[in-house]
């Protein structure tokens, strides 16, 4: 006499993306015409980019450029290396280094990253946030376009609540008449004003 076999039942599960399989997708064609980026195995279709959100980095770019100098990249809208399953591309990215260090691979790290926000602020305050926090990212701001201020992020840790596990410990807001010093360079006061359109 036969026994039944046990049939294990399993959940479906999404398929999570790495970046590999996310670059040979793109060689194929599948992203054509989209503004994509992989965060944490997902493809995001970000929304599109409107004048005041390319003024804001354009000008972002530009003073950083004066304010970091020789020994430092500032790379606008470029992806970055985040481990096996996420490749953001930031607005904004300071990278120590020169552009031929980055021929063969994108950075893994940055030393600053800025997010230009309006119809994103959510997304770069809840998503970007906790990836950038679980990369270790140090220094993370917002140039939060909706109310016109810059929002600093600093201190990452672990924080079980939050998307991918992690968050900031320490949140401060700049306003227009503000300015704001990057971690790596104290002593480089950028007025909020010059950042935003």
């Amino acid at each position: 006499m036969s026994t039944p076999q046990t049939q294990i039942v399993t959940e479906p599960k999404p398929h999570r993306w790495t970046r590999e399989e996310y670059y040979k997708m793109g060689e194929q064609g599948f992203f054509q015409d989209r503004r994509v980026e992989l965060i944490e195995g997902e493809v995001i279709e970000m929304s599109p980019v409107y004048a005041p959100h390319v003024t804001s980095v354009m000008a972002t770019t530009e003073i950083l450029r004066e304010v970091f100098g020789k020994g430092w990249l500032i790379r606008e809208e470029k992806p970055l290396g985040l481990g096996i399953n996420s490749d953001p591309e930031p607005d904004v990215v300071v990278v120590a280094g020169k552009r031929g260090d980055f021929k063969d691979a994108h950075p893994t790290t940055a030393a600053l990253i800025i997010e230009v926000a309006d119809s994103s602020l959510s997304y770069d305050r809840t998503y970007k946030a906790s990836l950038y926090a679980k990369a270790g990212i140090t220094d993370y701001w917002i140039v939060n376009l909706q109310e016109r201020q810059i929002e600093v992020y600093r201190r990452p840790m672990v924080d079980a609540n939050a998307r991918f596990g992690f968050s900031y410990a320490d949140k401060m807001i700049f306003k227009e008449g503000d300015s704001v010093k990057p971690l790596v360079k104290p002593k480089a006061a950028i007025a909020v004003a010059d950042l935003l359109p």
